[in-house]
């Protein structure tokens, strides 16, 4: 129990090593409105929308300026009760605009924002929306664990052993 409860503690560090924080903002939002940001950053993009209070959704697109729950408003969405993800691929053409919509059954929502790069290895390397998973190529799906991933499973092991 204890070395899961450790693995826990390092589990954070160990999922960003294959993303990087680019940008992050905190405001908040009122109850059927909609904050605008322009995502400039080339490559795959993987946004990230954590309500802190209330229930913002997220919603994202090239094609239109100013993205809204309208099918036709937006490439990418997310609208869950949690956290929102969405990865925006490398050839989506820039600026691609992000709405932050505060859902109505809330008089404001409270959330942050977290713009992460996700680092490709290779031309291979492309990253499952749905799975959240990265792939090296359609053959070998599952990414093994690397070399680091590994060494920091191994390093809190023995740090549980002597701490505890």
């Amino acid at each position: 129990m204890k070395i899961i409860f450790l693995n826990l503690l390092l589990l954070p560090s160990i999922l960003s090593l294959n993303e990087e924080l680019l940008h992050y903002v905190s405001d908040d939002v009122s109850g059927g409105s909609y904050k605008y940001y322009s995502l400039m950053y080339e490559g795959i993009i993987k946004i990230l929308l954590i309500s802190q209070t209330g229930d913002a959704d997220l919603y994202a697109s090239h094609t239109t300026a100013k993205p809204t729950y309208e099918p036709d408003h937006y490439s990418l969405q997310s609208t869950t009760c949690g956290e929102d993800i969405i990865v925006v691929p490398d050839n989506f053409k820039r600026p691609v605009s992000i709405g932050v919509y505060g859902h109505p059954s809330h008089e404001l929502s409270k959330y942050t924002l977290l713009v992460y790069e996700v680092i490709s290895m290779d031309d291979q390397t492309t990253y499952d929306q749905k799975e959240e998973n990265i792939y090296k190529d359609s053959y070998n799906k599952k990414k093994s664990p690397t070399f680091i991933v590994t060494f920091m499973r191994s390093i809190g092991n023995v740090l549980f052993e002597i701490l505890f």
